[in-house]
């Protein structure tokens, strides 16, 4: 039972934290990078990136405040089921699932706010074709379109306004966007403002096409994603039935699990099943994933 009592408090631990980041992030994040003073990882490449994913995911923390605080949650929890169980590897597996979790929630959110910028996209690009044909200037239609835009993509538009107003270069400015997204849809829109810009011709009417394209794409994007729900949701029913069993088998003959993994054969099995589950995971949702549809 002991062992059921530890999974139990791991669990726990794990699901309280995934909630209250979760509540955290559900808010429309700004977008903008939280970098505290004195924060060294920050200055490295590395950590820039992950200042910018946690500024998207709504975590109001720097790169290296984060680390820490996952760093001494793993430590927490696996040091807790390590005194549980007396075992330092199943405190080792815990603790970097928590890890692991963290990362999957700060992951989850910036994806979900990738997803609203590019949602917005078609309906921006629209926007941004009407002002120009009422004779505004590229500059003076994104910032019109600022205004007039709901988060996520009003911060974006209203950074490049000020970027444009503190005398940036317009085509500077829009590449600079699209360099913040790993989004192949918003490298779409921008390279072909650009090109547009370039050749010359009626931008009104070439961000109308564009429109018009990015919404088809993620028209078709969505339907992809509907026909691959069912094996996504596979992977992770198959994944959890092996603990699922556990704690079963543990509940109808307790001291099954604690005499199996009491052997060292039964560690090595339990270490290659959570490696074999992770890995089955990850190739079912890497075959079943939508590429360059809505991202």
């Amino acid at each position: 039972m002991s062992a059921i009592l530890a999974g139990a408090c791991a669990a726990g631990s794990v699901m309280c934290g995934t909630v209250a980041v979760r509540r955290r992030v559900a808010a429309p994040p700004s977008g903008r990078p939280t970098v505290l003073r004195g924060d060294v990882l920050a200055r490295t490449a590395a950590g820039r990136r992950l200042a910018v994913r946690l500024g998207r995911a709504g975590v109001p923390v720097g790169p290296g405040a984060f680390i820490l605080l996952v760093g001494a949650a793993s430590a927490l929890v696996g040091g807790g089921v390590w005194w549980l169980l007396g075992t330092p590897v199943g405190g080792g597996l815990v603790g970097l699932a928590v890890a692991a979790m963290a990362g999957s929630v700060v992951a989850s959110a910036d994806r979900r706010h990738l997803d609203r910028l590019i949602s917005q996209l078609p309906a921006v690009t629209q926007q941004l074709a009407g002002s120009l044909g009422a004779g505004l200037s590229l500059s003076q239609a994104i910032g019109r379109a600022s205004r007039d835009t709901p988060a996520p993509m009003s911060d974006e538009l209203a950074r490049m306004s000020r970027e444009i107003a503190l005398g940036a270069r317009t085509d500077d400015v829009l590449t600079a966007f699209a360099d913040r997204h790993a989004s192949q849809t918003v490298r779409l829109m921008v390279s072909a403002i650009l090109v547009q810009r370039t050749v010359g011709g009626d931008l009104a009417s070439g961000l109308t096409r564009i429109s018009a394209q990015l919404d088809e794409r993620g028209r078709v994007a969505r339907e992809a994603r509907s026909v691959t729900a069912q094996a996504r949701m596979s992977a992770w029913l198959v994944a959890g039935l092996p603990p699922a069993g556990g704690v079963i088998v543990e509940l109808a003959s307790p001291g099954t699990i604690g005499a199996l993994l009491g052997a060292g054969l039964g560690r090595t099995l339990l270490i290659a099943t959570i490696i074999l589950e992770l890995l089955g995971v990850i190739l079912v949702h890497r075959i079943a994933r939508v590429d360059g549809g809505a991202r």
